[in-house]
């Protein structure tokens, strides 16, 4: 292995303490310092005359959630632009990378000896990490090239793992669930869409809480106007008469207090990055979603098409006040929002699918519209009981 100082792991774990555990474990007679947050941790090994110092710096997708998925979206888009030996051996790493949930940067004053690589190894096969070496060459656990710039690869396969809590598996198995799934596949067969047997049944009813009436409510307020607002600045309007225009929507609906804090960071800076525009603007989408749910959208249909923007603020402008919004809607009950949870599912990962493999998805099916309703959707069912900006979509 060629020396060098760039090297980060990235593992599906997010459990701070044990790392630290592992660290311990693994440097039982160096001095070993954590910073107040416990996300950056220097270990020292001290000789008679000299020290020599090895820092772990930690990112997760809990303590920095925002700043996490931009990097696992530049590096997922960076690995899937390579063209690769072993295109399946590429979609399954790529598929590990959508697990991932933490990195740990090395840092260190000299240049990773082979000595500290072993060690790298042996935390890296007690976290089941990715080994970042260098200027882009992926390592497996073993140190071994899963692929690299030129699309070069030293094995054949790869068997990809993830956090207990990303699989629907740990959830347990219930009829209403088995059930479900095999009512989506029907219609993806229907609609001669190629699906993944193998992904399993999520939860039923007899372990999934959905959102009450008000929580959807105000979710969908808050995607409108922070939709609104990147819409606004999208087309072109001024940052002053947007701010103005979203405030007085916001007055209407006293709907100062239903935005999370991404949301609300972005709602109360002056303007926008044309990244973040883009972003919020597909908010529509699970607005859409949320409609829906509330009974106003009558249909969802496959996630084909972008949603008829006009129609979906629509129903929120003929309402003076939120307490009309909530008290003209319709909730819908349990066994039908999971049914759409369940399906959606398994269209975005038939888009995820096609994505990674750098094909149209069939159908006419739209990643984008398919990613925010899943989004929406894994909301509505409180998968792994996240607030709207840590959901996951894991396919």
């Amino acid at each position: 292995m060629n020396p060098l100082k760039n090297c980060a792991l990235y593992s599906s774990q997010f459990d701070l303490e044990q790392l630290h555990e592992l660290l311990r474990a693994l440097y039982p007679q160096d001095r070993i310092e954590l910073n107040e947050d416990k996300t950056h941790i220097t270990v020292t090994h001290k000789k008679w005359f000299s020290k020599k110092t090895k820092g772990f710096n930690i990112m997760t997708s809990r303590t920095h959630p925002e700043q996490f998925t931009t990097m696992m979206q530049g590096m997922m888009n960076f690995l899937g632009q390579i063209d690769a030996n072993r295109p399946l051996l590429q979609e399954k790493v790529l598929i590990k990378c959508s697990t991932l949930n933490m990195v740990i940067g090395i840092e260190t004053d000299e240049d990773i000896s082979e000595d500290f690589f072993n060690e790298l190894l042996q935390l890296a096969d007690q976290l089941d990490a990715l080994i970042f070496w260098g200027g882009g060459s992926l390592l497996n656990a073993q140190g071994q090239l899963l692929l690299d710039t030129n699309g070069d690869s030293e094995v054949e396969d790869y068997t990809v793992t993830a956090h207990p809590s990303l699989l629907d598996e740990a959830q347990p198995q219930s009829p209403s669930g088995i059930q479900r799934k095999e009512r989506s596949e029907r219609i993806l067969t229907e609609q001669g869409i190629p699906f993944n047997p193998h992904l399993p049944a999520r939860a039923g009813e007899e372990h999934t809480r959905i959102r009450s009436l008000d929580e959807v409510a105000r979710r969908a307020v808050a995607l409108c106007l922070a939709a609104l607002k990147g819409e606004c600045l999208g087309a072109g309007e001024s940052a002053e008469d947007t701010a103005a225009l979203v405030q007085e929507v916001i007055d209407k609906y006293d709907a100062g207090s239903f935005f999370s804090p991404t949301e609300r960071s972005f709602i109360q800076q002056h303007g926008a990055e044309q990244q973040e525009v883009i972003s919020f603007s597909w908010g529509y989408e699970a607005y859409h979603v949320m409609l829906w749910a509330l009974g106003y959208v009558q249909e969802l249909g496959a996630p084909t098409q972008l949603c008829n923007v006009g129609q979906a603020v629509g129903y929120l402008q003929q309402c003076d006040t939120f307490e009309d919004f909530i008290s003209q809607a319709s909730f819908r009950d349990a066994s039908e929002i999971l049914d759409a949870a369940d399906l959606i599912y398994r269209y975005n990962w038939v888009c995820v699918d096609s994505r990674v493999k750098g094909t149209t998805p069939p159908a006419g099916l739209n990643g984008g519209v398919a990613y925010e309703r899943h989004r929406a959707l894994n909301w509505l069912i409180c998968y792994l009981d996240q607030e709207w900006d840590d959901v996951r979509t894991d396919t």
